[in-house]
């Protein structure tokens, strides 16, 4: 029989939104009961189809994004992770990184634990269908199809 998995680094990532917050609790129960370290992901994206998106068309010309919006970018996303890793993995061996996504945030996602070669992602799902989720795509989806890791992920809590 096959020893169980270890999981000595856990990667959980996050986006910010409500539904992210469903994966903190699941990452910080497997923490505790592995007493694993934890790395904290977020991705500021700076994709040229988000920029267009957000700009309200497709057909518009990529945008650059000015430094001193990246920085601020950078600055509010770092407070949230702070208060993420303070309310919800108190005194845990916790570390975080903010990366600038210039391609989609799944592919960010995708070669940071490649590089970082963490034992198990933990990921929330968003729940989208129809449309959105063809325009958006799934992130989560396309982590668990392109990495070689182990990837949990934990479905969005019904309101």
């Amino acid at each position: 029989m096959d020893a169980l998995p270890t999981f000595d680094n856990i990667l959980l990532t996050t986006d910010l939104s409500p539904e992210a917050s469903g994966a903190y609790l699941t990452a910080a129960s497997l923490r505790q009961a592995y007493n694993s370290a934890l790395t904290l992901l977020a991705c500021i994206d700076t994709s040229p189809l988000y920029l267009e998106a957000s700009a309200g068309t497709i057909d518009s010309p990529t945008m650059i994004i000015p430094p001193e919006a990246l920085q601020r970018s950078y600055a509010e996303v770092e407070v949230s992770i702070r208060d993420i890793l303070t309310e919800n993995f108190p005194g845990a061996r916790a570390n975080y990184h903010i990366i600038q996504a210039p391609t989609a945030v799944k592919h960010s996602i995708v070669s940071f634990a490649t590089n970082n070669k963490p034992d198990l992602i933990v990921m929330a799902s968003h729940g989208r269908s129809g449309i959105a989720r063809a325009i958006l795509g799934s992130v989560a989806e396309y982590v668990l199809r392109h990495s070689k890791l182990p990837v949990l992920v934990v479905p969005v809590q019904q309101r």
